[in-house]
């Protein structure tokens, strides 16, 4: 039987339950309305997996003799439960309605792998990070429909995780503002707000985001607020998205820098019920390269971010709320770190699969408070690098571990217009929370993959996750590759590569495994029973790997008369093929999305298929 995450004590004993059609749950009079939730949640599970549907009731004592589900609460820590499958019942006992609930999504993953017939048990769990947090970007492309986010909740909220953030920059419809968001689809206020509510029925809390210094790109080329910009001449120009990765610094010499940030976070504050905040802060890479050049070159680029830092800091912290900060830009500067108001949260984040400990532990030296934020290394690609992402969690949990984090906050960032799906980040997510909630969890891969496939998708093969995971080391080439090769066409990127050493024999051994990938996740369809969306986007997924792939040996071929290379498509029916996928993409897109940023994607397949026609007939 596999659990997400790993309880701290599981004791399994001789012998079996059965759930029957006439079984009750059955509430402690002690119970609350969140505990009516939490029995809800199990009810429907019961329903979906089982076919009946479960009787809830609320009682003094219990003297049926029938089978029973009890909610029982009884003293322990806040988060803690205790469950026990044996006699005639299943007890979930706990303090708080917190308990309860996580309590319930272990049994209903016991349920979606045992059906009915219930194995004779005893749990005893507790978490060791607090927090153990999700942060997902809804600004480089893509904007949940407000559906999705709470869909995002419910799935978190499953592997226990109770923080979640949202990264933002420009995609909240500030007033003031519409000329940076009118055509972005932006969250609402309103949406924000019943995604609060919804957040705190599944105990999770939703912690505000907001870039308040770097990673202002929209902003800051725009007519309104360019001249804020560190740099000169940032307004228009032609959208790039390698260049908006490194080009969107406030300028701190000019005092409207300050205005602006405090007007957006006054908006924003108010929306959420957390006593938290994350300010951002991170990759100023423009810094003293403009309009502060001469002050940086004074008193230093350490002090000149730490002073704009303080200043946004006590905005928030006048507010009541507590500061959260990335940690990537101070770790330059160690010795400032004191300077900084001693209450704010580092966020200390490194994405790198061989990542060390020496920033955890830099920060760890000064006594400040820290989470350890790994990722899913989702950005830039078709599918989440899964294996690398998986080890990039495991490394920071370790280093949590050793020098005191007080949590993990696990990140999903979508550079270059997010075309990867919500459904490749999952794992990530499931492993980062089971891991924060269990740092001596099982962290043996394919394990955790055969978990993920029977308890996230009901795939009694245990397959889905590992052909996932085998389908994202196979882009030798993809999306961030197809990108960086249109923005240097036209000469607005600010990365340059050379197509020619490519390894064709390699792009080409990716394009037939994604092949046979695409045709078993197919072949597993009948078998996926929960959350089955996802598998027609991991099939949408493999066929983009294919098509760019061919792209590029056919990119190989005409610039670099490349004639021995197999192309697998010609020019124009590669082209024809790419306009069909993106169809499909986007109308997998739609399902879960608004339209938000969608036309972007569009730009470099368009940009792309009239590419491949205008080679078409030309020889070399």
């Amino acid at each position: 039987m596999f659990l997400i995450p790993s309880p701290n004590q599981l004791d399994l004993k001789e012998g079996t339950l059965q759930l029957r059609r006439d079984t009750e749950i059955i509430l402690d009079y002690q119970c609350d309305f969140d505990d009516l939730n939490a029995a809800i949640l199990l009810q429907d599970e019961i329903q979906l997996q089982l076919g009946f549907k479960l009787v809830i009731n609320k009682t003094f004592e219990n003297h049926s003799d029938k089978i029973t589900i009890r909610f029982n609460r009884k003293a322990g820590e806040n988060e803690s439960y205790k469950l026990t499958i044996g006699g005639n019942c299943i007890a979930i006992d706990a303090a708080t309605s917190v308990g309860i609930f996580y309590g319930v999504q272990t049994l209903r993953q016991i349920i979606r792998q045992n059906g009915a017939l219930l194995p004779n048990l005893k749990i005893e769990d507790k978490p060791y990070f607090i927090n153990r947090g999700f942060y997902h970007d809804v600004t480089r492309g893509k904007v949940p429909t407000l559906k999705t986010l709470m869909e995002l909740v419910d799935r978190a909220s499953f592997y226990k995780i109770n923080q979640l953030q949202l990264y933002i920059e420009h995609t909240f419809a500030f007033k003031g503002m519409s000329e940076i968001w009118m055509d972005k689809d932006p969250l609402t206020a309103e949406e924000i707000l019943l995604l609060d509510q919804y957040c705190q029925k599944r105990h999770v809390e939703l912690i505000p985001s907001l870039s308040t210094f770097g990673h202002l790109y929209e902003i800051l080329r725009s007519k309104s607020f360019n001249e804020l910009c560190e740099l000169e001449d940032s307004q228009g120009g032609e959208y790039s998205f390698s260049n908006r990765m490194v080009s969107h610094t406030l300028d701190t010499t000019n005092a409207g820098s300050i205005k602006l940030v405090e007007k957006m976070l006054m908006q924003y504050i108010p929306l959420f019920t957390s006593n938290k905040f994350n300010i951002g802060c991170d990759e100023t890479f423009d810094l003293g390269k403009g309009k502060s050049k001469a002050k940086v070159d004074k008193v230093g680029a350490g002090i000149t971010y730490v002073e704009f830092l303080n200043k946004v800091i006590d905005i928030v912290t006048r507010k009541g709320k507590k500061v959260m900060f990335w940690g990537d830009v101070i770790l330059h500067h160690p010795e400032l770190l004191n300077i900084i108001d001693k209450n704010a949260i580092c966020l200390n984040w490194d994405y790198s699969e061989n990542v060390k400990e020496d920033g955890t532990k830099a920060i760890a030296s000064t006594g400040r408070e820290q989470y350890v934020c790994p990722g899913v290394w989702g950005w830039n690609q078709l599918v989440n690098k899964v294996d690398k992402g998986f080890e990039n969690i495991k490394r920071m949990v370790s280093y949590g571990v050793k020098y005191g984090a007080t949590g993990l906050l696990n990140t999903d960032w979508g550079d270059f217009g997010h075309i990867n799906f919500l459904s490749s980040s999952i794992p990530g997510m499931a492993f980062g929370a089971s891991l924060s909630w269990n740092p001596e969890g099982d962290k043996n891969f394919e394990n955790v993959f055969k978990a993920l496939s029977i308890i996230e998708y009901g795939d009694e093969s245990l397959q889905l996750i590992s052909l996932l995971n085998q389908l994202s080391k196979e882009q030798i080439v993809g999306w961030y590759e197809l990108v960086n090769w249109k923005e240097n066409c036209s000469e607005i990127s600010h990365l340059k590569q050379d197509y020619s050493k490519l390894d064709d024999k390699k792009i080409l051994a990716g394009y037939k495994l994604a092949c046979k990938i695409e045709t078993k996740f197919t072949t597993l369809s009948k078998d996926v029973r929960i959350n089955a969306f996802d598998l027609q986007e991991f099939i949408v997924s493999a066929r983009a790997i294919q098509l760019v792939d061919s792209f590029f040996l056919n990119l190989m071929k005409s610039e670099y008369c490349r004639d021995d290379l197999d192309t697998l498509f010609t020019p124009m029916d590669l082209a024809e093929n790419l306009e069909v996928w993106f169809c499909d993409f986007a109308k997998i897109w739609r399902s879960r999305n608004k339209e938000s940023e969608l036309y972007r994607i569009r730009e470099i397949i368009s940009y792309t298929c009239s590419y491949l026609r205008s080679i078409s007939s030309v020889a070399c």
